[in-house]
Parts: C-alpha cells; structure tokens; sequence
C-alpha cells in the first residue's frame, strides 16, 4: 500500500514592525491616551509651583540670581535651610502654636459637624430645614466681612491673645463641615440604625456604634479640609493675636522676613524663604498622606447629592 503524503500547510507569520505596533495600540486606547496625556498635563501646571519652591529652596544664591533661571538645581545644598532656622527665631514655638491650634480646632470642629449633621440629616424638629439652610447660606458671606465684629466679641469674651479662643474661633466655622456630614449620613442607609433601636439602643448609641463609624471617611474630608485651613490661616490669627509667642507659623515667618530688603538692601533671601515655606508646609502634606485612603473613601462613598 502507498504511503499516502498529508501536506500540512505553513503560515508564515510576519513580525510586525514597532510603528505598527504602536499604531494598533493606539486605535485601541487613543481615548484613554487624550485622557491620560491631559490628565498629566494638569497635574504639572498644579505640581511647577511645587517642584519650582522645593528646588528654590535647594539652591544657591548665585543659582538663584543667574541670568537664565533653570527649573531644577545641580548643586542642592542644605543652606538656605540653616538660614532660615537661624533667621527664624522662635520656630519652635510658632510651630507648637500652629500644631496645637490646628490639631485642637480639627478635632473639635469634626466633632461638631458629625454631631449637627446626623441630627439634621436623621431627627425631625421644628426648624430644622430653616436652620440648615440658613447655616448653608453663610457659606457665602467672607470671613473678613465680618472681622470687626469677631474681633470685638473675642475681646468681650477675653478670647483675643489666646490659642483656646483661636481653636473656639475657627472650630464656629460649620456651614461646609455641617453640610459635607449631613450628605455623608443622608445617603447611609437607614436599615442599620432601626436595626440597632430595636435592640435596644437608644438615639446616641445608634449613632456612636452604628452610624458614626459608617460616616469614618466623610469625617476625614471635614478633617483634612479643616487642618488644611486652619493652618495657612493667616488674617483672623493675625487680627486676634498681637503678643509674639502666641504667634502661629505663618505669622512668626511673615513677620521674620518681611523686612529682609530693608534690613540688607537690594539682597533678599528667597532660597531662605522657598525652605520656610517648605518646611511649613510639610505638615499639611504628611496629614494628607496619612489620610489620603480615608479622603478618597469619603469623597466617592459618602458625599453623593
């Protein structure tokens, strides 16, 4: 018998060439590339700012005062820094003040909000509808319009050249806290807490052990925006306060540099200033990134409208 031959064709696979590669990548994402590439973009225009102070910071003065400026520095030397611990005297206690009074009306401001936006968001008084729309609409009056007034009554008050009435002052700020933690509880359901009445729980331990627990991530937005706030204030700190070392960060360095031109005529230290900026700061940065998963949490859980 003749062997019978089985002919088994071959494809011939042709290497594609790296342009066309490319190319049939980009037919496939050219949407998440326009996207992704503008996404970048902004957030080099919102990070120069940033990156050009921290380089400044790192730069010598003949870097800093060349003819054509460059973005980022060759030589990075730690000077302007000691310049501007050496310069900045008391930087100790203007950073304990700024700690203390932030951390202070941080805590008790996101006390107050969750507190006030569960009520408003779950109990039924008379008013209630009034009230919260009433503290809605404060968020549109400046702060400054009003400065005279609260500076007269922190002085009735005996409050003025004091950290605990700087946190008692910033802490009455609600109308945003308030609103941000009544939308949080709004869109939590409300299964959990009948739950917990009909054990046997009264109103506060329902919201103690059930719902606030549940708002965690709205509560750490009111938080982050709250220390980031209170910290680079610098109007209302500097109308209240007029006795040195009461002085918060942002005052003691306003106050440390501002009459550097005067004092050595056409020289003016902006390495020095660049590396107090950044030292100042850093804390609002190290928050953010401690809380970073809690403020993203609560961005996309709770704050739906």
């Amino acid at each position: 018998m003749a062997n019978s031959a089985t002919v088994v064709p071959v494809l011939t696979l042709r290497r594609r060439t790296l342009g066309e590669v490319g190319y049939a990548w980009y037919e496939r994402y050219r949407g998440g590339v326009a996207a992704r590439l503008l996404l970048w973009l902004l957030l080099l225009y919102f990070l120069a700012p940033i990156i050009w102070t921290i380089a400044s910071s790192l730069k010598t003065r003949a870097e800093l005062f060349q003819a054509t400026p460059s973005f980022i520095t060759l030589n990075p030397t730690l000077a302007n820094y000691q310049y501007a611990l050496k310069r900045l005297t008391g930087f100790e206690i203007f950073f304990r003040n700024s700690l203390i009074v932030t951390l202070g009306a941080t805590a008790l401001q996101t006390v107050l909000a969750t507190l006030a936006g569960y009520g408003f968001a779950r109990l039924r008084f008379r008013g209630r509808d009034l009230i919260f729309y009433t503290m809605v609409m404060l968020i549109f009056v400046p702060r400054a319009g009003g400065l005279m007034a609260q500076y007269e009554l922190m002085s009735f008050l005996h409050l003025r050249n004091s950290l605990t009435g700087l946190i008692l002052a910033f802490s009455a700020g609600l109308a945003v806290p308030v609103f941000i933690m009544r939308q949080a509880f709004l869109n939590l359901p409300p299964d959990f807490e009948d739950a917990a009445l009909i054990d046997g729980c009264n109103r506060f331990q329902a919201f103690w052990y059930v719902m606030a627990p549940m708002a965690t991530g709205a509560m750490m937005v009111v938080a982050l925006f709250e220390f980031i706030r209170v910290w680079g204030e610098y109007l209302f700190t500097l109308t209240m306060i007029d006795q040195r070392e009461l002085f918060t960060l942002g005052i003691g360095m306003a106050m440390q540099f501002l009459g550097v031109s005067m004092e050595f005529g056409e020289f003016t230290s902006y390495g020095a200033q660049a590396a107090a900026f950044v030292m100042a700061s850093a804390p609002v940065a190290a928050f953010f990134l401690a809380t970073q998963r809690w403020f993203v949490r609560g961005l996309m859980e709770g704050l739906k409208f």
